[in-house]
């Protein structure tokens, strides 16, 4: 199935501007065709075009499928951005593929990117999310510190780090199905004690990853690969 990302005025749907090329130029798409889209809102539309130039594609719509693509779980994960903005930008479209509601940027003591463009990070999810046949956007912050961070409530918060904790324990020890989930992953050089003390404080359960010491992109994908393995 190919997916199109679009918005919803009244009775017609219209094509964003970043896929009327695609749409018109390489599958050659006219008046009366019809194509299946997304507008961020959870649904699978499918509409037939009725109007098409270079700069505008809309039509007529009906609703397929609400939920379409819906993972059984909401998974928030706050991470440290990667000095490297690949790396962050990879996690960002993997995590999008397996399942996930929101990405929390979160600057760190140890972090060595303080500066984040969820533009481009919102680009990336958007693709995954057509790739992936789902019809919700996963919603991208912009970054934060870690103190405005644990200054909001999460109902269920779980904090990954490398320091030695008797009382770590894997997700699936602790995990509660029925509510809604944040994972923190620290920056390359792990949270500080101070922030681990201070997560601890404020509710976050301490979790292991597995017995690797692993990147902040890849354990942030083992963290979601696991909730989307016990839950989806």
């Amino acid at each position: 199935m190919q997916l199109f990302y679009g918005h919803i005025e009244g009775t017609e749907f219209h094509l964003d501007a970043g896929e009327i090329q695609h749409c018109v130029k390489v599958l050659r798409k006219s008046v009366g065709d019809h194509i299946h889209f997304i507008t961020g809102d959870g649904a699978l539309y499918e509409g037939e075009i009725s109007f098409v130039s270079k700069s505008k594609v809309y039509g007529l719509f009906t609703e397929v499928e609400h939920e379409f693509g819906k993972v059984p779980y909401n998974l928030t994960v706050a991470i440290a951005p990667t000095k490297s903005m690949d790396r962050i930008e990879a996690f960002v479209e993997k995590a999008v593929e397996m399942g996930i509601s929101r990405i929390i940027p979160i600057i760190c003591e140890h972090s060595e990117r303080r500066t984040i463009k969820t533009d481009r990070l919102s680009k990336i999810a958007l693709s995954a999310t057509k790739q992936s046949l789902k019809g919700a956007l996963v919603h991208i912050d912009e970054a934060i510190s870690f103190q405005d961070f644990l200054a909001q409530k999460q109902e269920q918060l779980m904090i990954a780090h490398c320091e030695y904790d008797e009382t770590k324990k894997g997700i699936h020890e602790v995990l509660n199905p029925s509510r809604p989930l944040c994972i923190m992953i620290g920056p390359e050089g792990d949270f500080s004690p101070t922030e681990v003390l201070a997560a601890t404080s404020a509710g976050a359960k301490p979790i292991h990853l597995g017995s690797s010491r692993l990147r902040t992109e890849t354990a942030g994908l083992v963290a979601v690969a696991t909730v989307y393995h016990l839950l989806g």
